[in-house]
């Protein structure tokens, strides 16, 4: 299925997901809020890519133990503005992520004559990536972006909150990383982002984005799917990223609400 036909059949589900949220708050008191909440993932998250040639990148757990700061991405953002009711709401945010993708397979990367994305399991047998756990070598592809989600909020019961939707992500850089040992010398090799948009990285993405959250606690599970291919459509391999996440959300401010001030003030 071509990226138009899927982005048409969601933004329709949205639609009609978005009607009945509308019908909800149609019948209670709305309000419009400004930096309701803020949204965040743990650091229990897991990046990898799907799509036809997903195979060729699939990501490993390898080498985390190489280095502290190279181990998890994040991803956050602050809802700017939400419209509705406190059970159901519309959100639009602004966010940052920092998403790192350990490729299980050493990959080097080239371009054909017609520009399109080549790529090859390194061939140089002095390089020894220590494909273990707490070994030296990887291989991995980080990106920098803002994203800009819009969800729909929708309570299910009293303590569980369900959010769906879309969300278009700005890429700012793209680099790719090898680090390997020949002999007992270690080899740290960075492709940056400068020269890695030569190999046609997307720079505007969209995707879908979904969370279950239990609200007392602020603590629930989220996925995210991007539409839109990492490398530029037939210029690069078909690879689309994915993400699960333990998230949470809290609110910015810590501020009694008129209700709670009017209860002290009886007390």
């Amino acid at each position: 299925m071509s990226y138009s036909k899927k982005f048409i059949i969601l933004f329709i589900a949205f639609i009609s997901m978005a009607g009945t949220c509308f019908q909800t708050i149609a019948q209670n008191k709305v309000s419009v809020k400004y930096l309701k909440n803020i949204r965040l993932d743990s650091q229990a998250s897991y990046d990898f890519f799907l799509g036809p040639d997903a195979g060729d990148f699939k990501t490993s757990i390898n080498g985390f133990g190489s280095g502290l700061l190279d181990v998890f991405g994040m991803r956050g953002s602050f809802d700017l503005i939400t419209f509705g009711t406190e059970k159901n709401y519309l959100s639009l945010g602004a966010g940052f992520s920092v998403l790192k993708y350990r490729l299980a397979n050493n990959l080097i990367f080239g371009k054909s004559a017609d520009d399109v994305v080549t790529y090859m399991i390194d061939p140089d047998i002095t390089h020894n990536y220590v494909n273990t756990f707490f070994g030296y070598g990887k291989s991995k592809i980080i990106t920098t972006s803002f994203y800009f989600p819009v969800d729909l909020n929708i309570a299910l019961g009293e303590n569980v909150k369900f959010t769906a939707g879309g969300y278009m992500d700005l890429n700012l850089t793209a680099r790719y990383k090898m680090k390997y040992m020949v002999g007992e010398d270690k080899i740290k090799e960075i492709i940056r982002s400068d020269e890695f948009r030569k190999f046609n990285p997307s720079t505007v993405k969209f995707g879908v984005n979904a969370t279950l959250l239990l609200k007392k606690l602020g603590y629930g599970l989220s996925a995210s799917y991007s539409l839109t291919p990492f490398f530029k459509p037939g210029l690069g391999p078909d690879i689309h990223e994915a993400r699960i996440s333990a998230s949470y959300s809290l609110r910015p401010w810590n501020l009694p609400n008129k209700k709670d001030k009017g209860q002290e003030a009886s007390n």
